[in-house]
């Protein structure tokens, strides 16, 4: 359904020829990112019709000029659509470009990544020859070939998944689904998860139509490259992303089947905020709080390996704010059971 105060900003589709493909982007203040995606989608190389579906998220950068200023709006048809403030939220966008798509085949990808693969569009719609595949998977690479470019903090939010290779990933940066079974399932939960954790809810809905297989096409995550980064934005996107883990426990509790190791991660999110808990009792003191520096400390090691800078010892510190803002946050998202906060992902 069309969201109210919705905006056809620009569109260069030919109405005539329908594609066979429709990648939809969402996207939300990625003015310093987009170049790397649409560097990405000019590299393709392709012999059947294919449309860019751009679903904007009320931005108040240069997104949109960037899209229109880059030679893809020129070179493949697009779609330039621009959502109103107050409905905002990723899930609502991709339920958006869903809808606009007119492709059989749907390829969710992410303003930030980077597919240097020529036929990684190819390699995604020649899955679908076989009639029981409903979704692809791709390769998801850390930053590593970019790290030094980031500011210090930006090196300390992304130390973490330097030299990350995560084999068959489905978190939509660059994973395909046949419009049709997308359709039947209801699209992505933008009641429940409107701000996050909507693809591993709807990868187990997936799963129960049909086979979800590998491309081998390997996707380079490069969040906020190009951004200035710092302490208050960096916090912002944790109690972000602690609400989508919060939300989306249940979910993975049920299917943990799928996820390796996650009774092992869910332990370690009860202690901490178990910790953190303890931390605010003040027969405790010091030894609790002292026991969430360390905790924080140690959240943060990656960043002692990949980094170099005086300003290091404020990471005992962040450390602690970002275990007590997790706590909080993952709390929120487990007892709401939905995602709620707002954030708009200029990372300041």
């Amino acid at each position: 359904m069309p969201i109210p105060g919705q905006e056809i900003v620009f569109s260069s589709l030919d109405k005539g020829a329908l594609p066979v493909v429709s990648v939809v982007v969402m996207l939300r203040n990625e003015a310093p990112t987009l170049p790397v995606l649409l560097a990405s989608l000019e590299r393709q190389k392709t012999d059947f019709p294919t449309e860019v579906i751009f679903v904007d998220g009320a931005s108040d950068d240069s997104s949109l000029r960037v899209i229109l200023d880059h030679p893809v709006a020129k070179s493949m048809p697009i779609l330039l659509v621009r959502l109103p403030l107050e409905n905002c939220g990723m899930t609502v966008a991709q339920n958006v470009g869903a809808e606009l798509a007119r492709g059989d085949i749907l390829l969710f990808a992410q303003a930030d990544v980077r597919v240097r693969d020529t036929q990684a569009i190819a390699k995604a719609l020649a899955c679908f020859e076989d009639p029981e595949v409903v979704g692809t998977r791709f390769v998801g690479l850390g930053p590593q070939n970019v790290f030094e470019k980031y500011d210090f903090w930006g090196k300390v939010f992304m130390a973490r998944y330097v030299g990350d290779r995560v084999e068959n990933d489905f978190d939509l940066k660059w994973n395909a689904v046949r419009k049709d079974v997308f359709q039947r399932l209801g699209g992505f939960d933008d009641q429940r998860l409107p701000l996050g954790g909507n693809d591993f809810e709807f990868e187990t809905r997936l799963l129960r139509t049909g086979k979800i297989v590998p491309t081998g096409v390997e996707a380079e995550h490069l969040h906020g490259l190009g951004k200035e980064h710092r302490p208050l934005g960096l916090i912002k996107k944790y109690c972000r992303n602690s609400e989508v883990t919060g939300a989306t426990a249940s979910i993975y509790f049920r299917h943990r089947a799928l996820v390796p190791g996650y009774a092992s991660r869910l332990l370690q999110q009860v202690g901490v905020v178990a910790a953190c808990a303890a931390a605010l009792v003040p027969a405790w003191w010091p030894w609790s709080p002292l026991l969430v520096l360390l905790l924080g400390a140690w959240h943060q090691k990656a960043v002692y390996l990949h980094v170099r800078s005086w300003r290091l010892v404020w990471i005992p510190l962040f450390g602690l704010v970002v275990l007590f803002a997790f706590a909080i946050y993952f709390l929120a998202g487990l007892l709401r059971g939905r995602t709620a906060f707002e954030f708009d992902n200029k990372m300041r």
